[in-house]
């Protein structure tokens, strides 16, 4: 491994042959990531591949009403978008950042000649795919079989599995839309589980407390994905 694959914190990247890596090296190049980025605009194609080393971006699905609902959510374990390397020049889905963050970004072209050209980098790649594909799976399940107060409390343990600390920088109108519930209804989950003492809330921001006891009440919302 050289010492540029070395430093970089995407788990993708980071572990990845030296001759995959070097596959994609010269076409990767270091950005920042703003709260609001939209790296993915549905139904238009795809020009870059992000491989997220900090923050997080969402998978967002919208209806032709304009009814919007997250599918799924992705940080430095992974890269946007799998369409990409699922053979599709576009996605159905837009994907924006929703805790800013850095990327080593590529165009998305490049990307799939280097994914057609090397078995060991499809593996790889494709595993990313297929554990995003069981995401949105427990997404669904979560969203048709538990409450809301379980559903924030997986989507609360998610991010903080892709971040480096307990706290996570969101509005209560965003997890509205992450959760598809009302802005009163994520409220109102919110008190419940900072009453239960598993969470503080403060002006734009969450700190788990009590982590071990976040992941209790979740059950099953969360742990098919812990």
């Amino acid at each position: 491994m050289n010492p540029f694959q070395h430093s970089i914190k995407n788990k993708l990247l980071a572990q990845m042959s030296p001759s995959d890596f070097a596959l994609l090296a010269p076409d990767l190049s270091h950005c920042e990531l703003y709260r609001g980025d939209v790296l993915v605009f549905p139904g238009q194609r795809i020009e870059h591949s992000w491989f997220l080393e900090g923050g997080i971006a969402s998978l967002v699905t919208t209806s032709r009403e304009g009814h919007e609902a997250e599918a799924a959510i992705i940080g430095a374990e992974g890269m946007v978008d799998v369409a990409t390397v699922l053979g599709s020049v576009k996605s159905p889905l837009r994907c924006n950042v929703q805790i800013p963050g850095s990327a080593w970004r590529m165009p998305a072209q490049a990307l799939a000649a280097a994914y057609q050209s090397s078995e060991s980098l499809r593996a790889e790649l494709n595993r990313f795919a297929f554990k995003l594909m069981a995401q949105i799976a427990q997404t669904a399940l979560a969203n048709a079989s538990f409450t809301i107060e379980e559903r924030l409390a997986r989507w609360l343990l998610l991010c903080s599995d892709r971040l480096p600390g307990q706290e996570i920088a969101i509005t209560h109108e965003f997890l509205s839309l992450m959760l598809n519930v009302r802005r009163a209804g994520v409220t109102m989950a919110i008190q419940s589980l900072q009453n239960s003492g598993f969470i503080e809330s403060g002006r734009a921001r969450i700190r788990i407390t009590n982590r071990s006891g976040l992941e209790e009440f979740a059950g099953d919302a969360y742990s098919v994905m812990a």
